[in-house]
């Protein structure tokens, strides 16, 4: 099981320091939402390698200019999100991978080969190197050709957006929906009949447990650093106050 931690607000170097230590097996540095620049993931990205701990890059968006730019850069798995089509998930399959799966324009320099000058046989086996793609089923029409989405060569795994695909559903905010949880079950199914990664986003700690595990994910991205700064916030304020308060008392 590989456990993620997304990065939204914080872009800083430090915010890769913070997951690695805190027992998160990769960061996510997102460019879906938020400010995050390309340069912004690319200096987590290459500060990842130099510490051999991975960081993946959400790219804004399937057509995004950003999808080989961001693996130059040093994204150890490109994430995609909103992979509505097959058409689409064919395209980003073909910009990201070299011939003959795909025709992934041969890069120089890039972060994968340190930047340093290697021959092109080499180039291309340092970026395939451990480097994974996945595509994020978050709507109906995902869902209704997951199956042929997860059959592609070149994908190595499908990730559910879990509040937007039950939003896309009819059903926002209720993960528990026998909708929503069928949706779940077809996804995973159709990673795991085609050997594909199956992962999550946005599932809450009370669903791991169903929405997750129960069905074979192997990936779960379990929250971002803005999450776990309101929790933090609100706990330490409430159980603060509470000893200054009973203090005053006595």
């Amino acid at each position: 099981m590989q456990l993620g931690m997304a990065a939204c607000v914080f872009r800083s170097v430090e915010i890769l320091t913070v997951a690695r230590h805190a027992g998160f097996d990769f960061l996510v540095a997102d460019m879906e939402h938020g400010a995050m620049s390309l340069g912004e993931a690319a200096t987590l990205c290459v500060s990842g390698r130099m510490a051999g701990y991975p960081v993946y890059v959400r790219v804004p968006k399937a057509s995004s200019d950003h999808l080989t730019r961001a693996a130059d850069c040093g994204a150890q798995a490109i994430i995609v999100p909103h992979v509505d089509s097959l058409a689409e998930a064919r395209d980003i399959v073909d910009k990201l991978r070299f011939p003959p799966r795909g025709n992934r324009s041969l890069p120089s320099p890039v972060a994968a080969a340190s930047f340093w000058p290697v021959s092109a046989a080499d180039l291309i086996a340092a970026c395939d190197r451990d480097f994974r793609i996945f595509a994020m089923i978050e709507s109906m029409q995902a869902l209704s050709v997951v199956e042929e989405i997860a059959a592609l060569d070149g994908l190595d795994g499908l990730i559910i957006g879990s509040q937007d695909l039950a939003q896309s559903l009819g059903h926002a905010g209720n993960l528990t929906h026998p909708d929503v949880v069928a949706a779940f079950s077809r996804v995973a199914a159709a990673a795991r009949d085609n050997g594909k990664v199956f992962g999550v986003m946005g599932v809450p700690l009370s669903l791991l447990a169903s929405h997750a595990m129960a069905l074979g994910a192997s990936l779960v991205v379990a929250t971002n650093e803005i999450n776990l700064l309101a929790e933090a916030a609100v706990n330490c304020a409430r159980t603060t106050r509470k000893l200054l308060e009973e203090g005053k008392k006595r």
